[in-house]
Order: structure tokens, then C-alpha cells, then sequence
């Protein structure tokens, strides 16, 4: 599944990013964004950017981005 249908407090871990987006890929990469991490859905509305933890560092991504990466949930943490 992509990380813009993962829910708010759902636990997901990363995937991989979508085939195209070595750049995006990249800068991800350097906040911290790995594959094979674990990230935390913090906030999901209805419209605005989807907020996320990984690895202690706080995120905001826009839709467009968050439907390039791939991830698989975990787990809802409550």
C-alpha cells in the first residue's frame, strides 16, 4: 500500500520508494527516510499534508509524495 492510505496512529514500515523518483528517493534519504524503517502516521485530515515520525524526526508530506512510497502497515498504535 502507499504511506497516503496508511490512517492516523497506524504504524507502517517502508517499503520502497516508486520506480522514477531517484531524486525524491534521495532527499529522502537524507532527512533520514529509509527503506526498512519504521514511521509513525501522526496526522491524517482530510485535506492538507499527511504528518509522520521516523526515526525520533517529525515529517510532513504532501499527498503527491506520500503516494510514491511504498510501505506495509504493522500495526494501529492507540
Amino acid at each position: 500500500m502507499k504511506l497516503s492510505e496508511a490512517k492516523s496512529n497506524e504504524l507502517v514500515k517502508v517499503v520502497g520508494f516508486e520506480k522514477g523518483c531517484d531524486e525524491f528517493a534521495c532527499k529522502l534519504e537524507s532527512m533520514g527516510f529509509r527503506k526498512g524503517d519504521t514511521v509513525k502516521v501522526l496526522n491524517k485530515s482530510f485535506f492538507g499534508p499527511i504528518q509522520v515520525e521516523v526515526n525520533g524526526v517529525k515529517l510532513a508530506l504532501c499527498r503527491g509524495q506520500a503516494k510514491k512510497i511504498e510501505v506495509k502497515k504493522i500495526k494501529e498504535h492507540r
